[in-house]
């Protein structure tokens, strides 16, 4: 299995370089252009470099590096039975990389939606060219395992993209995107250790590292932003891990479990992509209906805001571990308790307002539902 010094070596090595590498991110930033003024659209107040991802980045690839390193020179021994079999590492870096340098693109130039969706979806699809895909899951009837054939490798890519976009969504308050990665990835270290895969731990394990490292940086006040470079490279690893280390040769309902586990970002996107749709605008037009934005019209600081938001995804995170390590009518009783905590955060943060608006401007009073005027 995994040994405590070579968990601790990677840790350290990729928080380390992360944590050198945000001021020179900074720098690189401040020199291409890349920051962030305030506007009617951004919450700070102040000028902030948004090359973030490029720490992220190099911290990640350290990480790596000092895996393959050990493994080669320092006689590490890492198990992984038959999780990462025919993966093409190379490509698969590629894939990463070309993910990173299309969030990077965007923060230079600031891409529009569509050819930075198409770009996601090319690095995407790398990806899973290097062996990267669900393959079969098993089915909930009888227990066997189905190929999913030719829907197999644009289901992967379709599931790397909303990982990707989701991360890129929710990235809306210093260290809200940051932190809530790291509980996913603490999460899935979990369920990849269950499956006795050691390399997956180990990318987990420096996914965490690099995010804290970062989130020194990125808390409020931030001074520094991980922009787009940061937000899709961290969405696709946990896609990655995810395929990999929980998807795969799983039953339906555990395919389920990393969604579960990004609940918050996952709701946050699809009440964004409906209340767009209905306000007639394009689904990439950002906006300050977002999940957090809600959070600080209710009277919550940044600080605030950015714990409540956390202790949820813990919450759902929790829940997700659960559904992997349970089965039978016990899995089914989580289910339900999870649609009620569901319905609840829906409700509370009022994330489907354009759809039920007359429910939500009548709550606490009597008589015929009148709509308010618009907003």
């Amino acid at each position: 299995m995994l040994a405590i010094h070579q968990a601790l070596t990677v840790f350290f090595v990729a928080f380390i370089v992360t944590y050198l590498m945000v001021p020179v991110s900074k720098k690189i930033a401040v020199a291409i252009g890349a920051i962030d003024y305030p506007s009617n659209r951004r919450l700070n107040t102040d000028p902030v470099p948004r090359c973030g991802g490029i720490a992220l980045y190099v911290g990640l690839v350290a990480g790596c590096l000092t895996v393959i390193i050990a493994e080669r020179f320092f006689g590490w021994e890492l198990v992984d039975l038959y999780v990462l079999q025919d993966i093409n590492f190379i490509l698969l870096f590629i894939g990463i990389t070309l993910m990173f340098a299309v969030g990077l693109v965007d923060d230079i130039i600031q891409m529009s939606a569509l050819p930075k969706l198409i770009g996601q979806i090319v690095a995407a699809t790398v990806v899973a060219l290097a062996g990267i895909t669900i393959g079969t899951v098993r089915s909930m009837v009888d227990g066997d395992y189905v190929d999913l054939a030719w829907i197999d490798f644009p289901l992967t890519v379709l599931y790397l993209v909303v990982f990707v976009n989701i991360t890129n969504l929710i990235d809306g308050l210093d260290g809200l995107a940051t932190g809530i990665i790291t509980i996913v990835a603490i999460s899935l270290l979990y369920l990849v250790l269950k499956r006795g895969s050691a390399t997956l731990a180990l990318a987990c394990i420096a996914l965490i590292a690099v995010c804290l490292a970062f989130l020194r940086f990125n808390f409020f006040p931030a001074s520094v932003f991980m922009g787009d470079s940061g937000s899709l490279l961290l969405g696709l690893m946990v896609g990655i891990i995810s395929i990999t280390g929980v998807v795969r040769t799983q039953s339906f309902v555990v395919m389920l479990v990393p969604l579960v586990i990004a609940g918050i970002p996952l709701l946050d996107t699809v009440s964004a992509i409906i209340r767009r749709s209905r306000g007639h605008k394009p689904v990439g037009q950002a906006d300050m209906g977002h999940i957090h934005h809600r959070l600080l019209r209710a009277g919550l600081g940044q600080r605030r805001a950015v714990a409540v938001l956390w202790i949820c995804s813990a919450a759902l995170a929790l829940v997700g571990c659960m559904l992997g390590s349970f089965s039978g009518p016990v899995r089914w009783a989580i289910f339900f308790g999870l649609a009620v905590v569901i319905f609840f955060i829906i409700w509370k943060f009022g994330l489907f307002k354009p759809v039920l608006r007359h429910y939500y401007d009548n709550k606490g009073k009597h008589g015929p539902r009148t709509p308010r005027h618009k907003q």
